[in-house]
């Protein structure tokens, strides 16, 4: 007979209150209260289309011209999982990116939809490129129609029917090694770091599936978490969940559950594919998503036992250094040479940045000296999500797996909002596509050592799980 138990943080609602965490960490135990409380785990799931319309621009490799047919739907799923007084909505969206502002408003709708606060709703987008435009991203805004109209009262119907028909639940969780991705820095001989494939780099190959059953064992839902970016279509005209669709429809008709996909910390991570690129066609997608539903079968099958397990959550301030702002001579000189420069994909975003640093120069100002990001994180039994709302190096989810303490530490890229690239570290002296977005993603940057810091704040919250 399973022993369970349940820890519970704080308020009524199971939430741990964290104190502001500067960038050298000094979160103690006083910052946090725990309490025991008795409770069955209950879930419930649903699912919306969200599908944009004909025309609609893509945000990734799609034509100027607009989509011109579906070849999959694009959906979100919401998977409402609540122990006791603490209840969290999980949600996995078939979208590229999700705006910070936009994020805001979607968790604030489905949290009031299900019942939890805004905090509680984790939103992770899948990552597809050959979906509509759902934040600012280089010289393209938000496709605001398709946000008002579709997005967001999609999100908030599947965050409202997740909460329907709550069932007593059990939890198996089992990992396999997957080569669904792999690391996309290509260095060639001069030194210069092309967008390809690096079989030589770093890359996270670990896939996990989550699995939800019912008291009578029948499977509920399903999570698989890993991380490739879904860029396996490249340019095209079609919208597509890309190869995490196949996995996907590959582990519901195997398991008869509803099944969402957790993209993981995928900066540099490209889906592995036959042609040696980064992108490719329709049929290279196929490909990478058939070996990764055998993947996510064979994790599915591999799930030895169900148990009844404790639901907690950790929320608390995560505060990542800037480095320096850029200095006035150097941004009036950049934005002069863009602006002689034929006008580029990116052209438009950056003059703006520079004019935003010419501005706070002008004011005597040096702009905000941290990013701060409002974490929450959730616990299973020993499954940790962390969400991050950057597309970060595949390095530090290795790291932050290897030093945490739970079993199933799971972090999520592209959550919670958008805010360019996180490079590791060692990564920003070579350069190369994911370093040049970071350095353009704001006056102030993040600092070369940001990683470590989202790191260590990260690894203090979860102590108090």
């Amino acid at each position: 007979m399973t022993t369970r138990r349940n820890f519970l943080r704080n308020s009524a609602l199971g939430v741990v209150a964290v104190a502001a965490v500067p960038a050298t960490v000094t979160a103690t135990p006083e910052n946090f209260t725990s309490i025991k409380e008795a409770g069955k785990l209950k879930v419930g799931v649903a699912r919306e289309i969200i599908t944009p319309k004909l025309g609609s621009l893509f945000m990734g490799y799609g034509s100027d011209k607009g989509s011109t047919g579906v070849h999959d739907d694009l959906t979100v799923t919401a998977l409402t999982i609540e122990c006791g007084k603490t209840k969290v909505v999980l949600m996995s969206a078939t979208v590229c990116l999700i705006g910070n502002e936009l994020a805001a408003r979607v968790r604030a709708a489905c949290g009031e939809a299900a019942g939890v606060p805004a905090a509680n709703v984790i939103l992770n987008a899948t990552h597809t490129h050959s979906g509509p435009i759902t934040t600012n991203y280089g010289d393209s805004s938000y496709d605001v129609a398709y946000c008002d109209s579709i997005f967001l009262p999609n999100c908030v119907a599947a965050a409202k029917a997740s909460v329907k028909e709550m069932k007593s639940a059990t939890v198996g969780v089992a990992k396999t090694e997957s080569k669904v991705g792999i690391n996309r820095r290509q260095l060639l001989a001069n030194d210069r770091v092309i967008l390809g494939q690096n079989p030589w780099g770093v890359y996270d190959s670990e896939m996990t599936v989550i699995s939800f059953k019912d008291e009578e064992g029948k499977s509920l839902a399903n999570i698989v978490h890993c991380a490739a970016h879904c860029t396996a279509i490249g340019s095209n005209t079609e919208v597509s969940r890309d190869w995490a669709g196949v996995m996907i429809d590959r582990l519901e008709k195997e398991s008869g559950a509803v099944t969402m996909f957790f993209q993981g910390l995928q900066g540099d991570v490209a889906p592995r594919m036959a042609n040696g690129g980064s992108t490719g066609d329709m049929r290279h997608a196929m490909e990478v998503g058939a070996l990764a539903g055998i993947d996510a079968v064979r994790a599915y099958k591999d799930i030895r036992m169900y148990r009844e397990e404790e639901l907690s959550v950790a929320t608390g301030e995560v505060r990542i250094p800037h480095g320096p702002i850029m200095p006035l001579e150097e941004a009036q000189k950049e934005l002069a040479n863009l602006e002689a420069a034929r006008p580029g994909r990116w052209t438009e975003g950056r003059k703006d940045l520079l004019t935003k640093v010419i501005d706070l120069h002008a004011k005597g100002q040096t702009g905000e000296s941290y990013f701060v990001m409002n974490q929450t994180v959730v616990k299973i039994g020993q499954i940790v999500f962390i969400p991050v709302p950057f597309e970060v190096s595949s390095e530090v989810s290795l790291r932050m797996r290897a030093y945490s303490k739970y079993g199933h530490t799971l972090a999520l890229g592209c959550t919670n909002g958008s805010n360019s690239y996180l490079p590791a570290q060692d990564q920003i002296c070579r350069g190369g596509y994911e370093v040049e977005q970071l350095m353009w993603a704001a006056p102030r940057r993040i600092a070369d050592n940001g990683d470590m810091h989202l790191i260590n704040q990260n690894l203090k919250l979860m102590e108090q799980l």
